[in-house]
């Protein structure tokens, strides 16, 4: 045999044995990067807006609240990941006396509201920035846009002023801001059918096997502060 042929033999022995040796696994699969491709989970959360945030629009209002649940998913990324959520909110606003911005104390409004909803999809970009033993820290910003659903109903009231107005009356006897408790006949106004915002939170999360818990807080914009929990499962590959 040929010095060429000997050396092309004792490669091609040598590449089968080290064949023969990888797990069946390597020799079956592409070498890609393990891990899940997406992560899906449930979250709930609670809002609050005060009074005093919404002072530029309304000089007399009423805080509200918020609660809402919804899917997300997941989206992993090198650098930052994606997550999108299809959510719904109740919007827990208070029946009582508001003032618009620009009006008088002449032109308060009691208002009545119906059950206000909002169903809508977000996306945020997630990153990771800190890591606190078990504990993994992310800042997110991200958008909305959802239908939001509800009406209210308004009713001039009298006798009102800055001392009083805060305290709701349906008797004109005491002298105070009073309105008709009857509301037929008022004025009927319904939300804007759709609704965008941008979101921005930071929060931690806690690995606890294939699952991920998720607690975070945030501002809405225009809107409230919110917190969150949520779990994700792994999407695996």
């Amino acid at each position: 045999m040929s010095p060429h042929r000997s050396h092309l033999a004792v490669a091609l022995f040598l590449w089968i044995g080290a064949l023969g040796a990888l797990p069946a696994h390597a020799r079956d699969e592409p070498p890609v990067a393990r891990g899940p491709v997406a992560s899906l989970g449930l979250e709930s959360g609670v809002g609050w807006m005060p009074a005093q945030g919404l002072f530029p629009a309304l000089p007399a209002a009423h805080d509200f609240t918020t609660l809402c649940a919804g899917l997300r998913v997941r989206l992993p990324g090198t650098v930052a990941d994606y997550v999108v959520r299809l959510s719904a909110m109740d919007v827990r606003l208070k029946n009582g006396n508001y003032l618009g911005r620009g009006h008088d104390w002449n032109d308060v409004q009691f208002v009545w509201f119906d059950p206000v909803r909002l169903y809508y999809l977000q996306v945020n970009r997630e990153r990771v920035f800190a890591r606190t033993g078990p504990w993994t820290w992310r800042w997110s910003l991200g958008l909305g846009l959802g239908v939001l659903s509800g009406t209210m109903v308004m009713q001039n009231a009298q006798g009102c002023r800055s001392s009083n107005w805060r305290t709701a009356d349906t008797d004109p006897a005491w002298g105070g801001c009073y309105h008709d408790p009857d509301p037929y006949g008022s004025t009927i106004v319904d939300f804007p059918p759709l609704m965008g915002f941008l979101h921005g939170a930071i929060g931690a999360s806690r690995r606890y096997g294939s699952a991920t818990f998720i607690a975070e807080a945030g501002l809405f914009l225009p809107g409230f502060f919110g917190v969150s929990v949520a779990v994700e499962w792994d999407f695996p590959r």
